[in-house]
């Protein structure tokens, strides 16, 4: 083979490579192609079982020799890992300082040190969920893994330390250990997939591999079964085909037929298959081949290119470098033996660390000479306040109490006044701005009166549990009553969400797209097994259309729902040297796709109620083909889904002149 082998603490065991060929090969295709690919997730915890064997071999080997030293071993540990690790988070820096915006490299800023202090994991804790479309736009996302495996090389040779020299079973040792780290995490509440005590379980499964090759004449058997172990691991890994969140069961059963398929190669290292030079090759490279290739993913994502368009082309540079990587880098790293070098390595990572501290703690090195201003957009992703002065004072003087409501605003406290009133969730607050200016030119105050995440419907409160609901149906309570003691109220505008609270699911990567948000109406949690969300939400807005066509005193009219774009709208910013330029847009298919029954269904629901009258803004957002963030010039979206002001502003004149509204 062309690719040199370096030297090993232990004889060396060309399908170990092997094998970590397939669990780079099975992580690579998942990252790229995870729609086809949904099992390929499975390849780190093949990771994690060979590295559990591999260490404890060694330690356990050296106490033995009675040559094991602390020393040696985290010399040894650092020579092979910091050298690549320190190489791609330093490039991660440089690209992401020559091409994020601010606030993208403050986020990065933190990934780095976290990723170069080896504690990503619990960084990402609550942050953003593994299979999360938001996970895409993180470059250091990956270090997670490696943090764990860091993590468990400081416990580990303590462990086999003190077995040894209490002289315990080892094989009895480790099996309790085993148990231990596998049962007691899930009787407490931390995270199963990236906390590092409900994942040391794998690496301490592949300790024990190595006890039960030690302990027992596994060779007999194994080398009769190795076609039935093989095959078993491959269907282990067809088990796990459309996962979305971690399960323990079905990783479970891919740790244990990872460590069948250890013990067989370590009884016959030159398996055909896995001793193939392609697999070789690729287990040679892969630590550098994990680094590399999801950074080059991640900044894909984040500028907008089609990944899975370069799946190809990003597997073969992926390739290339980590050959570099491995041939010019690490092999040199493991060649010194100076204990002066690995305190070097030291030192180049915390520097690294404290550097992306640095980045963070100066938000993202605004003053960059190379950044391109952006500052009218900029300011449209700022949120107006969730209330003002005069709309307390105005709800207040009618309920005698300081609302409960999360978006009050009015234009004027005095009832005497002709009033429209702007009700709905968090798309009511951040359309408001544009109706209070456009109504003030026809003589009109206007009052918001709107709850985050619940739409004021009447007999429609919503909640991911009983208390969300209960708190929803107070609220909605204070907006109805405000409004029947306004005297010269004219008009009610409904302003909500509406694809998302029928399908109950997210879409792009702002919202977890395609994953569900677990937001019902009541009903769903009375009776759950015949609940139906989205014939639930059309019954409930029927019923608010046939309860305001009876009221002759007012206008009501209901606003769909603006596209959702199902990205950021500061991915429309232009870049630094302008090398990723973002069309800014959504095919029309797409919002059709999304929001084609949703728009159907409430068209037609309301031509059976002549006095609801329905705002559709689609055209000024559509055209044919696409649905656009930006229009002449201005940013129509704060977010994936909310008005910007210049948009609610550009909303409110469309819908003004469109002859919509009655005067």
């Amino acid at each position: 083979m062309f690719v040199p082998v370096v030297n090993h603490s232990l004889k060396y065991n060309p399908a170990l490579d092997g094998l970590r060929g397939i669990a780079i090969s099975l992580v690579l295709l998942f990252h790229i192609w995870p729609e086809h690919f949904s099992f390929g997730y499975v390849g780190v915890d093949i990771f994690f079982v060979l590295s559990g064997y591999l260490i404890t071999q060694i330690i356990y080997t050296k106490l033995q020799s009675n040559s094991f030293s602390f020393k040696e071993f985290y010399r040894n540990r650092i020579r092979r890992i910091f050298p690549a690790m320190i190489i791609v988070v330093f490039t991660t820096f440089l690209i992401g300082y020559l091409f994020f915006f601010p606030s993208e490299l403050e986020q990065l800023g933190r990934h780095i040190k976290s990723s170069a202090f080896f504690y990503q994991n619990f960084r990402l804790i609550g942050e953003v969920g593994y299979w999360d479309d938001a996970a895409q736009l993180k470059p250091l996302l990956h270090f997670w893994s490696l943090s764990i495996e860091e993590q468990f090389y400081l416990l580990w040779p303590l462990i086999i330390f003190v077995l040894y020299k209490l002289r315990a079973n080892l094989f009895v040792s480790l099996l309790i250990v085993f148990s231990l780290l596998l049962v007691v995490p899930q009787f407490t509440d931390i995270d199963m997939f990236y906390h590092s005590f409900a994942r040391f379980w794998e690496l301490s499964f592949g300790g024990l591999v190595y006890a039960i090759s030690t302990k027992f004449n596994t060779s007999k058997y194994i080398n009769k079964l190795q076609l039935v172990i093989l095959i078993l691991f491959v269907i282990s890994i067809a088990f796990t085909y459309g996962n979305t969140t971690f399960n323990l069961l079905k990783t479970l059963v891919v740790v244990v037929t990872t460590g069948l398929l250890i013990l067989s190669i370590s009884s016959n290292p030159n398996q055909k298959v896995l001793s193939s030079s392609p697999l070789v090759f690729l287990g040679l490279i892969s630590f550098p081949l994990y680094l590399w290739h999801y950074i080059f993913l991640s900044y894909m994502h984040i500028f907008g290119l089609e990944v899975q368009d370069y799946g190809i082309w990003i597997v073969l540079f992926s390739v290339f470098i980590s050959y570099l990587t491995y041939r010019f880098i690490e092999i040199y790293a493991r060649k010194q033996t100076s204990y002066k070098f690995a305190a070097s390595l030291i030192v180049i990572a915390l520097a690294i660390g404290f550097l992306g501290q640095y980045v963070n703690k100066q938000n993202g090195l605004q003053n960059r000479t190379h950044l391109i201003s952006n500052d009218k957009f900029k300011q449209q992703f700022i949120r107006t306040p969730a209330q003002n002065q005069t709309g307390i004072l105005l709800t207040t003087k009618i309920l005698g109490h300081k609302p409960t409501n999360d978006y009050i605003k009015a234009t004027s406290d005095d009832l005497s006044k002709k009033f429209i009133a702007v009700i709905g969730d968090s798309h009511a607050h951040t359309a408001y701005p544009g109706f209070a200016k456009e109504f003030s030119k026809k003589g009109y105050e206007t009052i918001l009166l709107a709850n985050s995440s619940c739409p004021p419907y009447l007999g429609g409160a919503m909640g991911k549990n009983m208390a969300d609901v209960q708190k929803c149906e107070k609220k909605i309570s204070d907006i109805y009553t405000t409004i029947k003691n306004i005297l010269h109220l004219k008009k009610v505008i409904l302003v909500t969400r509406g694809t998302e609270y029928m399908n109950d699911i997210g879409y792009g990567v702002v919202d977890d797209g395609g994953k569900p948000l677990n937001y019902h109406f009541k009903d769903f949690f009375a009776n759950k097994t015949s609940y139906d969300q989205k014939e639930k939400f059309f019954e409930v807005l029927e019923n608010n259309f046939k309860k305001y066509n009876k009221n002759d005193k007012l206008n009501f009219y209901y606003l769909l729902e603006n596209p959702e774009l199902g990205f950021s709208p500061k991915n429309c910013m232009e870049r630094p040297f302008s090398l990723f330029p973002s069309e800014c847009r959504l095919s029309y298919e797409d919002y059709i796709a999304r929001a084609g029954e949703y728009r159907t269904k409430v068209k037609n629901i309301s031509k059976k109620y002549p006095n609801i009258i329905i705002l559709d803004p689609k055209d000024l957002y559509c055209d044919t083909k696409y649905c656009y963030a930006i229009k002449d010039g201005k940013m129509l979206y704060a977010d994936d889904d909310h008005h910007s002001v210049d948009g609610s502003i550009i909303q409110a004149k469309y819908l003004i002149k469109g002859d919509f509204f009655k005067w």
